[in-house]
């Protein structure tokens, strides 16, 4: 059981603790009103902790309650014992369905029908023997088994009910993330980008007039610097436009575009690997986190490598993705950390925002290795066959290792 299909039953969990404690309720008073009653309030007081601290702690304590054997086993005993001073009473059906539906709730099907056996038995033979006795009991036992179906269907509609609330809030923050791209993208269209556009031109014909005009070579020599500034500033302008708009979803095809792109504007060879089936594994929100950081990794090397060439490898352990990028230049300098500057720390804050992490380190023959670990997105909350089965330890995302002081020694 993960921590979303944890919570999303948590709800039902306490209901169905919070019946029990009524139910043992009354049976306090009732051992409490027999003469002879003691040992129904010591069984009573027993039983009413098994109930009481899950309805209590389930959000953080759930999964332990659920996958421990050993709790799961004594719950059992003590709700069979719990039911000796209902014995007799209507209220032994009530205790023995709810504690049916709480297995069923959290243990799926099998092992709850099979937690229920014993609860099942003790109201076949609590009851005085005759007719009704024997048919009143087989009616608890048959409710007993019928409350634990429903348990184990309530348990699955509420996990699916998690998969489907993460999956649109998902999809509402793509949406919001991509209108916000649009929104930039329209901004630096009709403000920056077309103000470069125009002083382009008159940066360009104006190092022409200096030149027809027989001004000073240096002069002139300025004035086409300058131009040269401003159209690669519209050309890095008109890129970043591309990029904001690129809403494509995936891998392969928008990582291999960047790199041509950025190739283009530098002439640095770049050599993009992608994993076969990437795209199928790699989620969404994982994407485009890898399409920014390569982004910003490439601009880096561009601004301050110094490098002749480039390689990219994105590929996955699981579900998990994980990012390199190494360049032949010159490298980190040793009193530069890796996370200063906004660029750099934006891609830490992007790892982080995954919960994973970004580790710089000198790569082989020279330059710098950057790795970038992304554990897998939580789209998948009740996916797992091991969330009906108390005992398994689900599966986890690979775990990250630490940056101290932003930097490392290993070597990629």
């Amino acid at each position: 059981m993960n921590v979303a299909a944890q919570r999303a039953i948590g709800p039902a969990v306490r209901l169905l603790c919070q019946v029990r404690l009524v139910v043992l309720a009354f049976a306090l008073v009732l051992a409490t009103l027999d003469g002879t009653g003691w040992l129904g309030v010591f069984l009573v007081v027993l039983a009413a902790p098994f109930s009481f601290v899950p309805a209590l702690n389930w959000e953080s304590r759930g999964r332990v309650y659920a996958r421990n054997g050993i709790l799961l086993a004594s719950d059992i005993v003590v709700a069979v014992v719990a039911l000796i001073p209902l014995a007799g009473s209507p209220l032994q059906a009530v205790y023995a369905a709810a504690t049916a539906a709480l297995w069923g709730l959290f243990a799926g099907l099998r092992l709850g029908l099979v937690m229920a056996v014993p609860l099942c038995l003790f109201q076949i033979t609590a009851y005085e023997p005759s007719w009704r006795g024997f048919v009143t009991g087989v009616s608890g036992a048959a409710l007993t088994a019928a409350m634990a179906w429903t348990g184990t269907m309530l348990g699955r509609r509420l996990r699916n009910q998690a998969v489907t609330t993460a999956e649109l809030s998902t999809a509402r923050e793509h949406e919001a993330v991509l209108a916000e791209r649009l929104r930039l993208a329209r901004d630096l269209h009709d403000t920056v980008a077309g103000d470069l556009a125009g002083l382009s031109l008159t940066t360009r014909g104006l190092a022409d007039r200096l030149e027809r005009e027989g001004a000073a070579p240096g002069t002139v020599d300025v004035a086409r610097r300058l131009s040269d500034a401003v159209q690669t500033a519209h050309r890095h302008t008109r890129s970043a436009l591309g990029e904001l708009r690129d809403d494509s979803r995936g891998v392969t095809g928008p990582v291999n575009e960047i790199a041509r792109r950025w190739s283009e504007r530098t002439g640095i060879p770049a050599n993009v690997t992608v994993r076969a089936g990437a795209d199928e594994i790699i989620g969404p929100g994982r994407a485009r986190h890898i399409r920014a950081v390569i982004t910003e990794l490439l601009e880096n090397i561009r601004k301050h490598a110094d490098a002749s060439r480039v390689d990219v490898l994105v590929t996955t352990t699981g579900l998990a993705a994980e990012l390199l990028v190494t360049d032949d230049g010159r490298g980190l300098p040793d009193d530069v950390p890796a996370t200063s500057g906004y660029g750099l720390r934006g891609i830490r804050e992007r790892a982080a925002l995954c919960g994973g992490d970004v580790i710089w380190a000198p790569a082989p023959g020279g330059g710098t290795a950057v790795r970038v670990l992304l554990p897998a997105e939580p789209d998948h909350p009740a996916g797992d066959p091991t969330d009906d089965a108390p005992g398994v330890v689900p599966r986890q995302p690979p775990r990250t290792p630490h940056v101290h002081g932003g930097r490392t020694a290993e070597v990629f």
